[in-house]
């Protein structure tokens, strides 16, 4: 094997340092030191060191920075060290300085003379001592001497900035903390505002600042801000062990406003990270805020409940008990080291903490207050004829609470009836039972009751009812339904001659006899002469019903919105919603949208959360499909939280995922965020896991648009296994190829070459060849992009040949293989085969034309003009760069002054 060269070397230490922070790019800076050190390359051996320390300081190992540090100051020192990489040593300083302050073993005076060292080199080097103050103000709050603390502080605010001082995200968010520390909360607060308008550039934003502000916000009243900081922070951060730092933060958080629920789920997640914390001050951080919240769950009467944890379970009063003995424990050895008694009592301070807020919602499947609704108590009769007349009343016009809220009272006052009272009690039970075969057992013991007084018309309408609930459970009611409308048509009674019509024609249109059905419908409106006007809505929408589904949807429609007019005369708000609702629906599926979101507006306001959840629900769709996307967002959050106040916690689950989507598409990322984490946290509970999927991925493309991509991508892993294990090929090659984009935009990219192939090989597995196409010509572009000719062009000739192979010329496959033909120009073209390429690019340029992407066509012209001038044809490369900038939209002036530079580097050669 041969040896590697220095420029090997060389080229090792950029790709290492390019890898994302953790143990992983650390032992690639470990092997490399070896390699520098066995090779003798002084210069390497320091760069690679020096490297290895803000590895190991941003890798949760800061304590194996101590000694790669020292070694790089002593060749420095000795003059041994290239000057380029002064900045990283000077700025290496201050993470060193923290990372002694966080371990009880190493002396107070070694700390204290590092921080002597720093300032010395820093003033000889030019810097300002803005970053020493804040150092030795971190230290000195660290041991409890607050004057020193706090006049470092004033010297830190007084010394300018400069290129060590901390990024504009990290310096205000160390000054959060020196604030809090001292109750300075709105101080606190005002300083980092500005900030947070911004934009950051550095990896531990805006985590770090939104983390060190839960508290202030909290304590400051801001309250909305404070809980979308810890949603918006804790969903960036729960995959990243690196990340642990922060998380007792966000435990502290959840105690102190009454989420110490959520914050035993956060501890019960996460207590398996706690074996790697990155040093002692982290482990006592995070097991004083774990046992805060296990002491408010312990105290809300759920001691005993099992908490799981590696290797095992405990109890909550077990686990508090051993946390707080292991914080105060690290407390203890802190204070020994630093002569003070602060560290443990701050962390008592914690352990006694008690929330500032009750409580404070953190999710939209968290119920809102429902707006206030104060109704007049109900006036009842005295006698139970006239409760049984009012509950009966009640129940014709769909009024269920007030038809159970009367029988409640007859109860009451007659709690023993007999005769007809008994049959009309037993009626009664049977319309609000859920149960059909109890409902047809009442009906038909109330019928025989019935018939005994003598009552015709109510001992046949409860055999009609009966009838109507045999045919739901599948038994024969057809006769019943039908002798008993016979029967009341002799008796001169409208309205239950119309009911029992009704009843009927349903049963047969269960039956999918819609022709017998509109027969009776016919029957019933003819009788209805003088019936009240909410059965006659009631009419119209039932003929409205079936008639939307016999296909007539215009009929439809028109009757749904007569009944809609029918019920608002009649009062019956809740009825009229209804109505609305189903002509809205219908209007919509006749294309009709615009109406049909006008129409359903005003039952926004129905009054039961389950209807008023419906409506909002469609009124999400319509909006999503108008275009209306902040609306859209509005409703599916309004259906979110009526949801959740009527209980259906996995209905409200699923309307996040409306929300979510709405305002992925809308731009609201945050929101989209939040609505998917919600979700999630329902359906990891007790959810369908194809709906966990669905929410992961939404909340991974959140995370893409936040520029959270790390995990983005443990979510679409998630998901890609899911289908993947559910033989779900497709949904598992979508899942691939989206890992493979955001790879992509990491520059990642023989990982992401990797992730196409595996998305190609899912397509191909669920029958979709033009997708594996596309993930093949990527995965070329991709290993093409690792310098690795041979697996570009490899893989590019799969590509080549799995586009010949598709069937037919639809756009989309011209479009692939045309693309193929573009990528196959390019890889060719950096391969040194200009001829090869040249023909793919002419190739592209045709087909691109053939499915009328102008643009595109243009585009591959111009990669066939640099073609042509590599080949020294310089009048055809002219004509094809002449030909492209006529093909670009005004708008692509990029392209457009690239070309034509290009043509006058024609003339000049």
């Amino acid at each position: 094997m041969t040896a590697p060269t220095g420029q090997d070397l060389w080229n090792r230490l950029g790709a290492a340092r390019a890898l994302p922070f953790g143990r992983g790019q650390s032992a690639a800076l470990e092997s490399l030191v070896r390699a520098a050190d066995a090779e003798g390359a002084g210069d390497l051996q320091y760069a690679a060191r020096l490297s290895l320390v803000r590895a190991y300081a941003h890798g949760g190992e800061p304590a194996k920075a101590f000694v790669p540090f020292a070694w790089c100051l002593a060749k420095h020192d000795q003059g041994e060290a290239a000057e380029n990489w002064d900045y990283i040593l000077f700025w290496s300083f201050k993470s060193i300085v923290t990372s002694l302050t966080d371990f009880p073993e190493v002396p107070l005076d070694r700390t204290y003379a590092v921080l002597d060292d720093m300032e010395r080199r820093y003033r000889a080097a030019g810097h300002t001592m803005n970053p020493v103050h804040q150092h030795r103000q971190i230290v000195a709050r660290h041991v409890g001497d607050h004057e020193t603390a706090v006049e470092q502080y004033r010297l830190w605010n007084a010394a300018p900035r400069g290129e060590m001082s901390d990024c504009a995200g990290c310096e205000p968010s160390s000054k959060v903390a020196h604030l809090s520390r001292y109750g300075r909360f709105e101080e606190a607060v005002a300083i980092a505002e500005p900030v947070l308008s911004g934009t950051f550039t550095c990896t531990e934003q805006p985590e770090g600042i939104l983390s060190a502000l839960l508290l202030p916000f909290v304590h400051t009243g801001r309250l909305e801000e404070a809980a979308r900081a810890h949603r918006q922070v804790y969903r960036a951060i729960r995959h990243n062990r690196l990340e642990l730092n922060l998380l007792p933060r966000h435990l502290r958080f959840c105690a102190r406003t009454g989420n110490h629920v959520r914050g035993l789920e956060i501890l019960e997640r996460h207590l398996g990270w706690l074996d790697d914390a990155p040093s002692p001050y982290v482990e006592m951080e995070f097991c004083a805020a774990a046992a805060l919240n296990l002491r408010l769950v312990a105290e809300s009467g759920h001691g005993s409940t099992t908490v799981r944890r590696p290797g095992g379970e405990s109890s909550v009063q077990a686990l508090h008990d051993e946390f707080s003995e292991r914080a105060l424990g690290i407390a203890a050895r802190f204070d020994a080291r630093n002569g003070t008694s602060e560290q443990s009592d701050l962390v008592r301070a914690v352990l006694s903490a008690d929330p500032i807020v009750d409580h404070l919602p953190l999710s939209w499947t968290s119920p809102r207050p429902a707006p206030a609704r104060t109704p007049a108590a109900p006036s009842f009769p005295d006698t139970p004829e006239e409760l049984a007349d009012l509950a009966e009343k009640h129940s014709r016009r769909g009024e269920e609470a007030a038809a159970e809220a009367a029988w409640a009272k007859f109860d009451e006052l007659c709690p023993d009836p007999a005769g007809s009272l008994l049959a009309r009690r037993l009626s009664g039970s049977a319309d609000a039972a859920a149960d059909p075969e109890a409902a047809v057992r009442d009906w038909l013991r109330a019928a025989e009751l019935f018939a005994a007084e003598g009552d015709e018309v109510a001992r046949h309408t409860a055999a009609s009812k009966a009838g109507l609930a045999r045919g739901q459970l599948g038994e024969p009611g057809l006769a019943e339904l039908s002798d008993a409308a016979e029967a009341l048509a002799g008796l001169d009674d409208q309205d239950h001659y119309v009911r029992a019509l009704m009843r009927w024609a349903v049963a047969l249109s269960e039956t999918d006899d819609l022709d017998g059905a509109f027969d009776l419908l016919g029957r019933a409106e003819a009788a209805a002469t003088a019936v009240p006007a909410d059965l006659t809505a009631r009419l119209s929408l039932l003929r409205a019903e079936l008639t939307a589904r016999s296909g007539r949807l215009p009929e439809a429609r028109e009757l749904a919105e007569r009944a809609t007019e029918l019920y608002a005369e009649a009062g019956l708000a809740g009825h009229e919603s209804w109505a609305r609702l189903m002509a809205a629906r219908m209007a919509a599926s006749t294309g009709d949208l615009e109406a049909a979101y006008a129409m359903l507006r005003p039952a926004e306001s129905a009054s039961a959360a389950g209807l008023r959840a419906q409506v909002r629900h469609t009124l999400g769709m319509l909006a999503s499909d108008l275009g209306l996307l902040e609306d859209a967002v509005g409703h599916y959050r309004g259906e979110a939280a009526d949801l959740a106040e009527a209980g259906d916690l996995a209905g409200a689950a699923l309307a996040q995922l409306g929300l979510a989507s709405a305002a992925e598409r809308a731009g609201d990322a945050l929101t989209a965020a939040d609505a998917a984490e919600a979700a999630i946290e329902v359906l990891e509970r007790d959810g369908d896991q194809d709906e966990l999927a669905r929410a992961r991925y939404l909340l991974a493309g959140a995370h893409r648009a936040l520029d959270q991509r790390d995990p983005a991508l443990v979510l679409l892993d998630q998901v890609r296994e899911h289908f993947a294990a559910a033989g779900n090929q497709p949904a598992a090659g979508h899942a691939a190829e989206t890992i493979g984009d955001v790879l992509d935009e990491l520059d990642r990219d023989g990982e992401a070459a990797e992730s196409y192939l595996r998305a190609a090989e899912y397509f191909r597995a669920g029958e979709l060849p033009v997708d594996a196409v596309r993930n093949l010509r990527q995965a070329a572009v991709s290993w093409q992009w690792t310098a690795n000719p041979e697996r570009a062009l490899a893989t590019l000739a799969e590509a080549e040949k799995s586009a010949a192979d598709l069937d037919g010329d639809e756009p989309p496959v011209g479009w692939e293989r045309a693309m193929v033909a573009m990528n196959g120009g390019r890889i060719l073209g950096a391969a040194g085969q200009p001829e090869e390429a040249l023909t793919r690019a002419a190739a592209a340029a045709e087909l691109l034309q053939s499915v009328g992407a102008t643009t595109e066509a243009a585009i591959a012209a111009s990669l066939q003009a640099r073609l042509l001038a590599d080949l020294n044809r310089p009048a055809e490369a002219r004509a094809a760069a002449e030909a492209a900038i006529q093909g670009l939209p005004p708008e692509a002036t990029e392209q457009i002054e690239g070309l034509r530079a290009f043509l006058a580097s024609l003339d000049v050669s």
